[in-house]
């Protein structure tokens, strides 16, 4: 009897709770969750980083093709010869205005670039003082290859009644002292390369000559 209370007497075991190892633990789960999201994370940095470095290579490549190997200059224009084709003629001391006194300008056109240089339209005035236009022809369409020099010859017109009109005193000028006129060359057109450099382009050079009886065929001129 007794040897039956000391056992029921003890004590029972404690009861220990183990997790089953096909239940994955709530930190162990956490801890991965965090480690992806920080993989995805550093994957989407990355990416985002070699895009800005391409885009930045991209655009200095450009900024430095377009500075220098396909940087376009200006074309050279220059006057080589300004002549008339004859002489005023004098009627009874006038100068006989039914006909027009024909001039030649010949120019050449220098292309620096390594690109087309496309002219629409060239253009030679002549003056009197400064507004008064005694003469003006126009040419178009011109197409000077890369690294080219091109001449080209206009011809205008002296309209002799608008000259008479702004120097009464033709005639006496051309024995005496000599007749002023300005003439100036327009250039108007682009240089395109590749259909993405494109520059337009306008010059103009002025020439002042000075006529006179000894020298009117070829007068003699200063161009700026």
């Amino acid at each position: 009897m007794s040897k039956i209370n000391e056992d029921q007497a003890k004590p029972l075991a404690p009861l220990f709770l183990t997790t089953r190892s096909d239940q994955p633990d709530e930190e162990d789960q956490y801890h991965h969750d965090r480690t992806k999201y920080v993989h995805s994370q550093t994957k989407l940095i990355l990416c985002c980083g070699f895009i800005a470095s391409l885009t930045m290579l991209i655009a200095v490549t450009f900024i430095v093709l377009s500075l220098t190997v396909f940087h376009l200059h200006s074309p050279n224009l220059t006057v080589d010869s300004i002549s008339f084709n004859q002489r005023f003629d004098f009627v009874n001391g006038k100068v006989n205005t039914n006909q027009n006194t024909t001039v030649s300008v010949e120019i050449s056109l220098h292309n620096p670039n390594p690109a087309l240089f496309i002219v629409k339209n060239v253009n030679v005035s002549f003056y009197h003082g400064e507004l008064v236009v005694v003469g003006e022809s126009i040419r178009r369409s011109e197409t000077i290859p890369a690294k080219r020099t091109v001449k080209m010859n206009l011809t205008a017109e002296i309209v002799k009644t608008k000259l008479l009109a702004s120097l009464p005193g033709l005639m006496e000028d051309l024995n005496g002292r000599g007749v002023d006129l300005k003439s100036s060359v327009e250039v108007r057109g682009r240089v395109k390369k590749m259909k993405i450099f494109r520059k337009t382009v306008h010059l103009q050079t002025d020439c002042f000559m000075k006529m006179t009886t000894n020298n009117f065929l070829t007068p003699t001129f200063q161009c700026f």
